[in-house]
């Protein structure tokens, strides 16, 4: 499983680069990007920014939108031969309880709520657990700024805005909050996230301009019909080195396949909790002598953020052991 690299993998994947950038099988080979995936094949953008549907070598495994890799024309078809080592990726549990990777090498996921519909905390959470576990830096967006009627109904982002996480405010009716949202992601590979329904289409269009010609660049290369979001795609922003990955809406987001100490990660306010509760069995309720109640009652934590943390561990901890039991996981 993979994710955000330490140094020393970071060296060993950049020899590993090396080792096959200089291999025989780059003699005729050509660069690119993938910009989605569709079954067996992959749309991949190269060097002059031109698109081809792609198949992919089999011993190569799942190829995902974001991915750089290296293709040779095989009766003058595009066959994907070579990925080169990711930087890092975001994943789900799909149907079916495997690993979905959505898309590698990201600088920054945003998170994007809306008024309505009503956003989600606890699937917020997982989304941040994800991030952290991937070590992929996260940031909010409010998305349909101008439909808050009732401010108090975002006050739970407090929590997020104490830990250093940015809370961006946007409209598609507001030029200025898109001239904003363009400048924070220029230069970047960044990632949209979150519900169905809360923008996250309507400020892509917003922030590039030529996006319905490049959907039809896209559909042209997959023959698979207009875009809907149905799946991970990276569209190229009018900056110059920035990319935005719109993916498509959710109603939750499975997190199962990670480890339990990655929600302690998703959680670090939790860390300056040191001393233990008076019972080791503490249910952090009403129990006498809880740290955790007393972290409430000086503002170091709050109770919606002790309840998500509590829901998510117990839900991760049942599923882990029905993998265990079915043999699914060790």
């Amino acid at each position: 499983m993979s994710r955000r690299l330490t140094n020393q993998q970071k060296r060993l994947l950049e020899e590993r680069r090396e080792q096959i950038l200089s291999s025989e099988d780059l003699d005729h080979a050509l660069s690119g990007r993938v910009i989605s995936q569709h079954g067996q094949h992959v749309t991949l953008e190269d060097q002059d920014l031109n698109l081809h549907k792609a198949a992919v070598r089999q011993s190569l495994g799942a190829i995902v939108c974001g991915d750089y890799v290296y293709y040779i024309l095989e009766q003058n078809e595009p066959v994907v031969t070579i990925r080169l080592p990711r930087e890092n990726h975001f994943s789900r549990i799909a149907f079916g309880g495997a690993e979905k990777i959505l898309a590698a090498n990201i600088d920054k996921l945003y998170i994007v709520i809306a008024p309505k519909p009503e956003p989600s905390p606890s699937l917020i959470d997982r989304y941040l657990i994800a991030a952290r576990y991937f070590e992929i830096d996260v940031a909010f967006i409010v998305n349909k700024k101008d439909e808050i009627t009732d401010p108090k109904e975002l006050e739970f982002l407090e929590d997020y805005q104490k830990l250093g996480i940015d809370v961006h405010y946007t409209s598609k009716f507001d030029a200025d909050s898109i001239t904003e949202l363009n400048t924070l992601l220029e230069g970047k590979t960044s990632i949209f996230v979150g519900q169905s329904g809360v923008g996250k289409s309507s400020l892509t269009n917003k922030l590039i301009p030529e996006l319905e010609l490049q959907t039809q660049k896209i559909n042209a290369s997959t023959g698979l019909g207009n875009h809907t979001t149905s799946s991970t795609t990276l569209y190229h922003l009018p900056m110059k080195e920035s990319y935005l990955i719109d993916s498509p809406g959710v109603r939750s987001f499975n997190i199962e396949h990670l480890p339990l100490e990655a929600i302690d990660a998703g959680f670090p306010e939790f860390k300056n909790i040191t001393e233990p509760c008076r019972f080791s069995n503490c249910s952090h309720t009403d129990d006498p002598g809880c740290t955790y109640q007393a972290a409430i009652s000086e503002g170091l934590i709050s109770q919606r953020r002790l309840d998500s943390y509590q829901q998510i561990k117990s839900s991760l901890t049942k599923s882990i052991e029905r993998q265990v039991k079915s043999g699914r996981r060790r």
